[in-house]
Parts: C-alpha cells; sequence; structure tokens
C-alpha cells in the first residue's frame, strides 16, 4: 500500500502538478485551494506535494486535545484553522490574519472543509488602532518587520493583544508572523496558554533575537519538547504539577 506522505507519493504529486495544477489538494485531510490568483506558484507547489505548513501539523497532530483552545496568529490561507477545528470544533478556534487579502482565501479554504472558526482580521500588539504592515509578493514573507524592496505597505486595524489573550482565554497558541514573534512575546502574559507552536524567523531577528523569544517563553513556565524540533518550529508547553 503506498502511504499518503511517502516518497512514491509525493513523486507523484510533484508529475501531476508539472502536468495539470489542481484547484485543490488534500494535505493531512484539509482541501487546499491551489489556483486562487492570491497563492503564487512556489506555494502552490508546496500545497500540491504536501509539504505546505508540513512541520506545523505534525506538531498539532500529536498535541492538539479535543478540549484545546486554539488562537491561531497570521493564519495565511486558513490551513491550520481548518485542522484544528475539525479537531475542537469551530468555536474552540479563533484565527487572526494581518492581510486583509488573504481573509477571502481563508473563508474559502473554511467553506472547502465545511468549518467556520473565528476570523479576526488584525494585527495583535500593544492598545488598539491601526499599524503598518508589510504585504510581499508571497504572501507568507508579510510581516511588520523585515519588509523587501517588493513588499507593499498598508494600514491595518490593530487590537491590544492581552485583551484579546484575556478574550478568548487559549490553552493552545499556534504563531507564525514572520519576525514578529520578537515584539508579540514580549508582551504577551500566557499565564492561562499551555502550549504554543511556534515558527521562528532567525534570518530576521538573528540568533539573538530567537533567543529572547526562548527566554520570554521559559520566564513564563513553558519548556521546550525536544522531541518535537523541527527545523525552525518549535513546540513548548507547561509542565502538569
Amino acid at each position: 500500500m503506498m502511504r499518503k506522505q511517502g516518497k512514491t507519493a509525493k513523486r507523484i504529486r510533484r508529475l501531476l502538478w508539472h502536468l495539470r495544477p489542481p484547484r485543490y489538494a488534500d494535505n493531512a485531510g484539509v482541501r487546499l485551494p491551489v489556483a486562487h490568483p492570491r497563492i503564487s506558484k512556489a506555494i502552490g507547489r508546496q500545497i500540491c506535494v504536501g509539504e505546505y505548513e508540513s512541520k506545523e501539523v505534525e506538531i498539532l497532530s500529536r498535541r492538539l486535545a479535543a478540549d484545546d483552545v486554539v488562537m491561531e496568529v497570521g493564519a495565511g490561507i486558513g490551513f491550520l484553522s481548518a485542522f484544528c477545528a475539525g479537531i475542537v470544533g469551530d468555536a474552540r478556534v479563533h484565527a487572526y490574519e494581518a492581510n486583509p487579502a488573504m481573509i477571502e482565501v481563508i473563508r474559502e479554504t473554511h467553506a472547502a472543509n465545511g468549518v467556520a472558526p473565528q476570523v479576526v482580521n488584525a494585527m495583535l500588539g500593544t492598545g488598539a488602532g491601526t499599524c503598518t504592515f508589510f504585504v510581499e509578493p508571497d504572501f507568507w514573507a508579510s510581516s511588520t518587520v523585515g519588509a523587501s524592496p517588493q513588499a507593499q505597505r498598508i494600514e491595518v486595524p490593530q487590537r491590544d493583544l492581552n485583551t484579546e489573550l484575556r478574550r478568548v482565554a487559549p490553552t493552545f497558541l499556534v504563531v507564525d508572523i514572520e519576525g514578529g514573534e520578537a515584539a508579540f512575546f514580549a508582551e504577551a502574559d500566557l499565564a492561562g496558554v499551555r502550549k504554543v507552536c511556534l515558527e521562528t524567523h532567525p534570518g530576521v531577528l538573528g540568533d539573538a533575537g530567537v533567543t529572547r523569544v526562548f527566554e520570554r517563553l521559559f520566564a513564563q513556565g513553558f519548556v521546550l519538547d525536544f522531541s518535537l524540533i523541527r527545523k525552525n518550529v518549535f513546540y513548548f508547553h507547561k509542565p502538569c504539577t
């Protein structure tokens, strides 16, 4: 029997991608749009061969519990929020995305999978208002920091981070914000959070910047799960007492 994520299956998916990219492709049981104009060829290829956000999905599949409340910061195309909603239900998943152009894609992903997590188009930071956001040609590189010469500068709504943490009361944080994790974890009160899946960006923050993010998590009682280090994606949790 051929495994879905085995080498042979991936070769076949690559071949099909070159011959005729599909409109949707399955990743970890989630149907993801490939043909949407907001999805670049490079990202579409990753989706088609099953490599898109595969490290985060592995961590979530092993550590997400049915009673968790998920706050995803940097929702992208809605993949991880759809995956989580399939496990814990719509009402227990809250997805935040700063880029207004991605909200339509997120809605399409959720609709294609019959889920409806809570979606908020806003940055999370200190205080409510607006902030500057840099939209890159590849949406996954868009952020508040590290803008390339090709980035489009826009103003987006901002919600107060700790107010949202108190409102949502998440137990599981999923964070991928292209270097914005430095400011996020410097400000976040994680008293009620038990689990964190974090993609780090040393190319933006440098080793010292990533180390400071880790220090902040350690200071709030988290430990690193060394069995789930996947390149720049890490899983932290608070030990049971």
